[in-house]
């Protein structure tokens, strides 16, 4: 069990390399199973260092606060070693990289928390705080085993165009694909059958899902309980995307998008994905479809757990060990 556990922990090749240039065993599995216990247990909280992650845009974000959905971070750089006069260094001692660590302060960007992928380390009070401070427009005095950026002695250094990146991955990830919940649509929200207006084909539509036409005729009200595979088979036989279909139909409860964006379940999550072929904003709608149907179908009173329903989903399909 141990061993599944700790293969969950998808250290980056670089890192890994880099904590064995300093003695710092701290980045191997093993030691981040010892440091934050399984991966899919993990808690996000401030001044820890995560690597966010969607597509091509991969960066390392230092916590600052914590949301339901969205956390406030600055970026964080290992290599080049480029930094200005907006940065702090954080000496190799003070983190598990064991190498000089540079936060970018004058880059705070409220990151949402589907794109959090795993975490690295955890940092202290102090350096916590002055990143704070500084993400406010202030700068305080370097704490202990830290300096202030310099300025770059030269216009052929690295620092000018690694901020520009940054703030471009830092985009990327903002712009992620996400789920709509419940609260954010609005009242008289689109149904489905005024999205497809005089294009609906009850015939055809009842024909794909393979249900009786008083349940298909609740779906197009926005109704009825999605299954997971509903929302596929709408978008197929009517053009939309699944998401637009997903909204107009019946969106997740607020608490099921929150549970469902958590990176606990990003690993199994991109399973999902590549059993089926599709992408992880897709994977997410059929997991939390599928939680919801389970939910649907239990009796009694209560708030449902949706980790456990969506464990319990993952687990019948195969992708929770």
């Amino acid at each position: 069990m141990q061993e599944d556990i700790m293969d969950e922990w998808d250290v980056p090749e670089y890192l890994l390399r880099l904590a064995a240039r300093a003695a710092r065993p701290g980045l191997q599995p093993e030691g981040l199973l010892e440091r934050f216990g399984a991966a899919d247990q993990v808690e996000i909280d401030v001044g820890q260092v995560w690597r966010a992650r969607w597509d091509t845009a991969v960066v390392l974000v230092l916590i600052l606060a914590v949301r339901a959905r969205e956390v406030s971070a600055v970026p964080v750089t290992l290599d080049p070693p480029a930094e200005n006069t907006s940065c702090l260094v954080v000496d190799g001692v003070r983190s598990v990289f064991g190498v000089e660590a540079t936060i970018w302060g004058d880059l705070p960007q409220t990151v949402p928390v589907r794109v959090l992928d795993q975490v690295l380390d955890t940092w202290e009070n102090d350096v916590v705080g002055w990143a704070k401070s500084r993400a406010q427009g202030l700068l305080k005095d370097p704490p202990a085993a830290t300096r202030l950026g310099r300025e770059p002695s030269s216009v052929f250094e690295d620092a000018a165009a690694l901020r520009a990146e940054l703030e471009d991955d830092l985009t990327e990830l903002c712009e992620a694909p996400r789920l709509v919940s419940d609260e954010e649509i609005k009242p008289g929200k689109a149904s489905l059958a005024a999205l497809l207006g005089d294009r609906l084909d009850l015939a055809q539509l009842t024909a794909a899902l393979g249900r009786p036409q008083s349940q298909v005729m609740a779906i197009l009200r926005g109704k009825e309980v999605l299954e997971p595979g509903d929302i596929a088979g709408i978008a197929k036989a009517t053009g939309l995307p699944q998401e637009q279909v997903a909204a107009s139909v019946r969106p997740l409860p607020r608490s099921l998008v929150e549970a469902v964006e958590h990176p606990r379940w990003r690993p199994a999550l991109r399973r999902l994905a590549l059993g089926d072929a599709t992408d992880e904003l897709q994977a997410r709608l059929l997991a939390g479809y599928g939680a919801f149907a389970l939910a649907a179908r239990e009796t009694g009173g209560g708030s449902p757990d949706w980790d456990a329903r969506l464990q319990q989903f993952l687990v019948g399909r195969g992708e929770v060990r």
